[in-house]
Order: C-alpha cells, then sequence, then structure tokens
C-alpha cells in the first residue's frame, strides 16, 4: 500500500514537472516569437527612415524640422514664419502652401514629436509574456522621456506659456497619458490574483514615473536617477503575483 502510494505521488510529480516544462517551454517560444517580430518590425522601420524623402514629403519635413527647432529654442510668439522658411531654404510661400498657417504648422509639429510614443503604444505586445511586457512598458516611458527630454522641456513650456494652445496641448498630452495608463492597467491585469485592482495599481506606478520625471528637474544626479529607478523595480517586484498553478488552468 506505501509503495503503491509512494509510486502514485511520484507519477503526480512527474507529471506536474512534465507540465511545468511545457510551460516553460512555451513562455520560451512565445518570447522568441516576439523577439524575431520587434527586430523584423524595427529592421523595416529602419530601412523606412533610410529612404530619403522625395518631393513634398521631404519639403513638409524640413519645413516641419526647422519649425520644430525653431518653436522648442525661441517658442511660438517668437518664431516667424520668414525664419522657419529661411531655416528650411523654402520660400514663405511654400511654407503656407504645405500649411495654411503658424498655428496649423504648430500643431503638427507638436503631433510629429508625440508620434513616436504613440506608436510605440499602438504595438501588439500581446506575445510578450505580462511580466516582461510590464518592465518594458515603463522602460518605454522612462527611454522616451530620457531619448526626448528637449521635447519634453517644450510640452511643458508651451503648455504653461502659451493661452491660445493651452487647452489643446493639455488635452493631447492627457490622452497619451490615459492610454499609457490603459496599457499599464491591462498588463498588470494579467498578472495579478482576484481581488487586487489593477488600475489603482497601474495609477500607482504611473505617479511614481511622472514623479521621478519632476524630481528630475530639481536634481539630475545620476546617484539619485539609479536611486530612483531602483525605487520603480522595487515596487514592481510588489505587486501581487498570480499563482502560476491558478493561471495555467484557468
Amino acid at each position: 500500500m506505501r509503495d503503491a502510494r509512494r509510486e502514485a505521488v511520484e507519477t503526480e510529480r512527474s507529471g506536474a514537472d512534465r507540465r511545468d516544462d511545457e510551460e516553460a517551454a512555451d513562455l520560451r517560444a512565445r518570447e522568441a516569437r516576439f523577439l524575431v517580430d520587434s527586430q523584423s518590425r524595427e529592421h523595416r522601420d529602419e530601412e523606412a527612415l533610410r529612404q530619403p524623402l522625395t518631393g513634398k514629403a521631404a519639403t513638409q519635413e524640413r519645413i516641419l524640422v526647422a519649425a520644430t527647432e525653431l518653436f522648442l529654442g525661441r517658442g511660438y510668439e517668437r518664431s516667424t514664419i520668414a525664419q522657419i522658411a529661411e531655416r528650411a531654404e523654402v520660400s514663405r510661400a511654400t511654407v503656407f502652401w504645405h500649411f495654411s498657417d503658424k498655428e496649423s504648422l504648430f500643431r503638427e509639429c507638436f503631433t510629429r514629436i508625440c508620434q513616436p510614443f504613440r506608436e510605440s503604444l499602438d504595438r501588439d505586445a500581446s506575445e510578450l509574456p505580462p511580466e516582461k511586457r510590464l518592465r518594458e512598458q515603463v522602460e518605454l516611458y522612462q527611454s522616451f522621456v530620457a531619448r526626448h527630454r528637449a521635447d519634453v522641456d517644450g510640452f511643458l513650456r508651451w503648455a504653461l506659456e502659451h493661452t491660445r494652445f493651452r487647452d489643446w496641448l493639455i488635452r493631447t498630452l492627457l490622452d497619451l497619458h490615459h492610454r499609457f495608463g490603459g496599457a499599464l492597467t491591462e498588463t498588470i491585469s494579467e498578472i495579478v490574483p482576484p481581488g487586487h485592482d489593477p488600475h489603482d495599481l497601474a495609477m500607482g506606478i504611473l505617479i511614481m514615473l511622472d514623479g521621478g520625471l519632476l524630481i528630475s528637474y530639481f536634481d539630475g544626479s545620476p546617484r539619485t536617477a539609479e536611486m530612483r529607478q531602483a525605487s520603480i523595480q522595487a515596487i514592481l517586484d510588489l505587486i501581487p503575483r498570480r499563482d502560476p498553478r491558478v493561471m495555467g488552468s484557468a
């Protein structure tokens, strides 16, 4: 009888080990597929960027680059169409032909700056395991801020200084903010057990990221930045996790 029980226990353990191995293999396969898809998408994006723009698209890009640099450096009011045309090496008439007025050009510049973050949010990451996806989403916020710090500074200055655009700027930024919060919420909902509100947890993480951005304006030392990064990772580790066996049977 004792041998029979021992054999049953060993059989159950071996079955559980097989299930764990199968789940681990499936996880590795999903990660590999996501990595291949991401690399392929990045390769296509890089190829597209390497293709030189021609004709109307090239002219519009030169105007947008010139206008963005001036708007960020001098502000909206002190940037003129003549200055933008000179920097873009086109005529004032060409600027007005592509963009009806300075206000339309400003709005297009702002949309262009936000585009990389918006495209990152739109990418399908469903194949990536939620734990890894959560950390990549947090890294997306931090890397965007790091790479586009001058642009972020411009966002804040424009929102505070230009009453004509303030409401529109704030609505646009909050829309991106809410979309990012929604992406975090969806990912966390796949991680936490029942009884925990993924939206509350996502908003807590987002508030930490926003707070880190704000504090960086007053203390930008590398040491403090590392401490903030470590704190965020510690909070991510404290998020309650579902029992993997329950997740596997769901």
